[in-house]
């Protein structure tokens, strides 16, 4: 069964070709999941027409896996559509679903942040409010867009629309502090929209959801094998996930103005191991 495709579930004066859409998925930062440590969200940026010739193409290899719903934990823990499936047999699929990415999509994103480290350094500022790890992450995401040298040239001259997966319970102050910055910094004409969908409804946000889950897992790795102080090898998906595209991926283990993150050597080749991050690295 094929999925709507994203130009039937958004409107399509949010949509018009001269802009640039992109994909985020996120994984819990909500504490329901006091286990992971780590906040991650991802995705993809694509041209509209762009996100419309990936998901015609990529349907094929759903249709020939017999996948519905590319749900990236049911994938990983065999469950669901995947029961039964070896792990060479995920792989390919995996491998086939990143192939078709390449002529259609710009860049991949990974954002993550360090939960915990993250709430004492709020505490610490004295703030009556500060954004959640989630908006957080959304906000240097943005600030990539509008910087990134890849992609920086086109999003300042035909802008950007966000959209993110629905039923988050802070998708409410990502949307406020969204068009915050948009008012604040008189970036209307670039900083289209925001819209949020559901996972099932299109193979766009399944893509983004594939790579936040397996960077978020890239994430928990990368910042115990700094804390061990030993080197820790990128798992086979990952690796998958990260071929044919240009990815960029950033680990903030602390928050501040003069403090260090993690730059994963293979989602951000140009990137050292150990970078500054931007300047909205401090929680607000």
């Amino acid at each position: 069964m094929s999925a709507l495709g994203l130009h039937q579930l958004i409107p399509p004066s949010l949509l018009a070709g001269r802009w640039i859409a992109v994909l985020v998925c996120y994984l819990d930062d909500s504490g329901k999941d006091p286990q992971n440590p780590i906040t991650t969200l991802a995705g993809y940026i694509a041209r509209d027409t762009g996100w419309e010739a990936f998901e015609t193409d990529v349907e094929k290899w759903f249709d020939h896996y017999k996948v519905n719903t590319l749900h990236a934990k049911d994938l990983d823990d065999t469950h669901g559509e995947f029961k039964g499936w070896p792990v060479l047999k995920k792989q390919a699929f995996v491998s086939r679903v990143c192939q078709v990415r390449a002529p259609h999509l710009m860049m991949g994103m990974s954002m993550s942040a360090l939960k915990g480290t993250y709430k004492v350094r709020a505490a610490e500022s004295g703030r009556k409010r500060t954004i959640t790890p989630y908006t957080f992450c959304m906000n240097v995401i943005v600030d990539w867009l509008m910087r990134d040298i890849r992609i920086g040239g086109v999003t300042n001259t035909e802008g950007v629309a966000l959209v993110l997966e629905c039923g988050h319970e802070n998708n409410a102050e990502a949307q406020e502090t969204f068009y915050g910055i948009r008012k604040q910094h008189q970036l209307e004409h670039l900083l289209h929209s925001i819209s949020f969908i559901s996972k099932g409804s299109c193979r766009a946000i399944q893509l983004a959801d594939l790579l936040a889950f397996y960077s978020r897992r890239e994430a928990v790795a990368m910042e115990k094998a700094k804390r061990l102080g030993r080197a820790e090898p990128m798992e086979p998906m990952m690796r998958i996930i990260a071929e044919n595209l240009p990815h960029r991926g950033f680990v903030a283990t602390d928050f501040g103005p003069d403090v260090e993150g993690l730059a994963s050597p293979i989602l951000a080749p140009r990137l050292p191991l150990f970078h500054r991050p931007p300047p909205r690295g401090r929680p607000r």
